[in-house]
């Protein structure tokens, strides 16, 4: 089952680059929660519905040009760490935003997310780090 959430997570990168949010709807559970860095304006995000607004509000805000720069398989839960080249839309402002995001997964769907903007506070989550 861990190789298949990994997998979800990259399906879900590519989602993302291709702008197109469907695809993440069926990745998540209809009742996820998402827990933002302690530092961003949002801490928590709930229901399906909230959670691909709140997506799409990257998309628009930031672009497509998000990568995941790496996996870590952790059975029921994926740590990813990822960076987002920000060509902003609106704005013109470019640059890019790292961080590190625990995807919990329950039945083959994603029901928590935490966010992290240092990576090192991910590692100590999930137990990789002192």
């Amino acid at each position: 089952m861990s190789q298949e959430n990994v997998d979800v997570i990259w399906r879900q990168n590519a989602a993302v680059r291709r702008g197109d949010l469907d695809p993440l709807a069926a990745t998540i559970d209809p009742h996820i929660l998402i827990r933002t860095d302690a530092r961003w304006p949002e801490q928590r995000i709930y229901g399906r519905e909230a959670a691909l607004a709140w997506y799409g509000g990257f998309l628009e805000l930031w672009g497509t040009d998000y990568r995941i720069e790496e996996v870590t398989d952790l059975g029921d839960r994926v740590l990813a760490r990822w960076c987002w080249h920000i060509h902003g839309l609106h704005s013109g402002v470019e640059g890019e935003q790292r961080g590190s995001v625990i995807c919990t997964f329950r039945e083959g769907r994603i029901i928590l997310e935490e966010f992290f903007l240092d990576h090192d506070e991910a590692l100590k989550a999930v137990g990789l780090k002192e």
